[in-house]
């Protein structure tokens, strides 16, 4: 029977989101988003549902999805989800209409993010002659031993956040992202949609001052997929208040926060070759690699 490809609509929202966390089921052992996170990323500013994303249907469920993001344009990237145990002719569905959109687009080039254990996609990307250019991980710690209090440097104090300081938090996240891999500034709008919308709690939002000036932020929130599970969205430092120590004390800060209010673990993502040596700091207060996933380009 054919693959029927069509635009999702807020309707389907609980058929998407066991669609995606049935892959994520099959590829890790557990579910990756709830309810409310699909509805954020179908409601996105850079997203239109009718012409930038397609599900695959066959028998009336679900079998696969895809969209295409420009970030920032003439580069898109691919999000391309189809459980392992799908057939093939799912993915080709799919990733001959997001390259034909691609065209439409004026795209130079491609960028798909796929989990280093999918083998079945990372085949299919490989066989239509898309590169590997980049790996991220996810790094976890458990919290079942002893934590390091955070030691703050002198003259710093940490507090949490409010919505009045929704401004200064975003200028403070853009300019220390500044120096990661192609990073773009995202617009405020974008923005403020995915960080500051329902479920956004600023008791998990830390905020590092020196003279009333940001030195550094950290945007926590619970895991959608994972009850207990700390999530960093977001820990960035501004440049002059690097190799001070803040990173490390202000991600214990979190570590501590959470444990406080029953959390089990923390958990973040993170750029292997990270330009800054995140990595190495999130080893060094016991993080350790649980998920590796893996870049793919082709070259319009």
């Amino acid at each position: 029977m054919t693959v029927e490809l069509r635009a999702p609509t807020l309707d389907d929202l609980h058929a998407l989101t066991d669609l995606i966390n049935r892959d994520a089921a099959e590829l890790y052992g557990q579910a990756e988003e709830s309810l409310e996170s699909m509805r954020l990323w179908l409601t996105g500013p850079t997203l239109d549902p009718a012409t930038d994303i397609r599900v695959a249907v066959r028998n009336g469920a679900f079998r696969g999805y895809v969209d295409i993001d420009p970030d920032p344009a003439p580069t898109y990237w691919v999000d391309l989800r189809v459980p392992p145990s799908e057939e093939e002719e799912v993915r080709l569905a799919l990733l001959d209409w997001v390259e034909a959109r691609a065209q439409e687009r004026r795209a130079k080039r491609l960028r798909v993010r796929t989990a280093s254990v999918d083998e079945p996609m990372i085949r299919l990307l490989e066989s239509r002659g898309y590169r590997l250019i980049r790996h991220f991980y996810r790094m976890r710690i458990d919290f079942d031993g002893e934590l390091p209090k955070p030691r703050w440097p002198d003259g710093l104090a940490v507090r949490t956040a409010t919505p009045d300081d929704a401004r200064r938090a975003y200028e403070a996240h853009q300019e220390s992202f500044e120096d990661h891999w192609e990073h773009a500034r995202m617009p405020y709008e974008q923005w403020e949609h995915h960080m500051l919308s329902e479920g956004f709690d600023p008791t998990l939002w830390f905020l590092v001052e020196h003279d009333g000036e940001l030195a550094a932020v950290a945007f926590c929130r619970e895991h959608e997929g994972e009850k207990g599970l700390g999530w960093v969205g977001v820990l960035g430092v501004r440049n002059p208040w690097r190799r001070q120590g803040l990173g490390r004390a202000l991600l214990l800060h979190c570590f501590h926060e959470f444990r406080s209010r029953g959390f089990h673990a923390a958990a973040l993502g993170v750029d292997a070759d990270s330009l800054t040596g995140a990595n190495r700091l999130y080893e060094g207060v016991g993080m350790r690699v649980v998920r590796r996933s893996d870049v793919y380009e082709q070259v319009i």
